[in-house]
């Protein structure tokens, strides 16, 4: 006995008749005239069994998209806040005077950036105190460290500029007191005073990235720059494994 297995074909399609589960055919342009010039359009046709594309592209954008249209408005309400608190605050200076620091890494340290406060060495050392510095306006950080000598110095010089150019008003009116800054003496009515509204109080020094030319001498010549910061150091090594 034998058994006939027949597959089913799908109905064939034609371009006079197709059926639903065929492919769908499409015009097919032979050529076109486009300035004199004769393109011939390849016949796109469908392949396989799929099914027939119809995409929906309604996803409701406007819904997602954000507008700033209040921009000048807040721009105008900052300006107004700016302004109401330096009235509030006058004749006091709108911002603390902060310290001038290097940016971490070896990347950025050439730069300089204000910091978030003096270190207490700072201010002892400029003949303040921490609690009394805070007072008049001058920000500490116990949390930062010296590490060199050159900003250590150039920090220090600015309290004592700060100090300097500073007009300390007595708490009672007519009774001025001293102490560690001296209260003004001066009548507070008629003294003309202007309110610093500089974010750094004093401005950051600007850095001088390039040298002036300096002529060679035979002792740079001589001199191996190389072996002298290896001796320094492995000296340095060598004195902190001692201690």
């Amino acid at each position: 006995i034998f058994f006939f297995l027949m597959i089913r074909r799908p109905p064939r399609s034609t371009q006079s008749r197709s059926s639903a589960a065929s492919d769908v055919y499409k015009r097919q342009v032979s050529t076109q005239s486009t300035w004199g010039i004769k393109r011939k359009k390849i016949n796109s046709k469908m392949k396989h069994n799929n099914v027939i594309p119809n995409v929906h592209l309604r996803k409701h954008w406007s819904k997602f998209v954000r507008t700033w249209f209040n921009q000048p408005a807040r721009k105008r309400r900052r300006l107004e806040t700016r302004r109401n608190r330096a009235a509030e605050l006058f004749p006091r200076p709108v911002q603390a005077l902060r310290p001038v620091v290097r940016l971490s890494t070896q990347r950025y340290n050439k730069k300089q950036r204000l910091g978030r406060g003096f270190t207490l060495e700072e201010i002892r050392k400029a003949g303040l105190q921490p609690l009394f510095a805070r007072s008049i306006g001058v920000t500490v950080d116990h949390r930062r460290k010296n590490r060199s000598v050159e900003a250590f110095n150039a920090n220090v010089q600015r309290l004592l500029a700060y100090k300097e150019k500073l007009i300390l008003f007595p708490r009672r009116e007519g009774k001025p007191k001293k102490g560690l800054v001296n209260d003004t003496t001066a009548d507070t009515k008629t003294l003309q005073v202007t309110q610093n509204r500089d974010r750094a109080v004093f401005g950051a020094p600007v850095l001088k990235l390039r040298e002036k030319p300096v002529k060679i001498t035979k002792e740079m010549k001589d001199t191996n720059v190389y072996s002298d910061c290896m001796y320094n150091h492995i000296y340095s090594c060598l004195l902190y494994t001692s201690d």
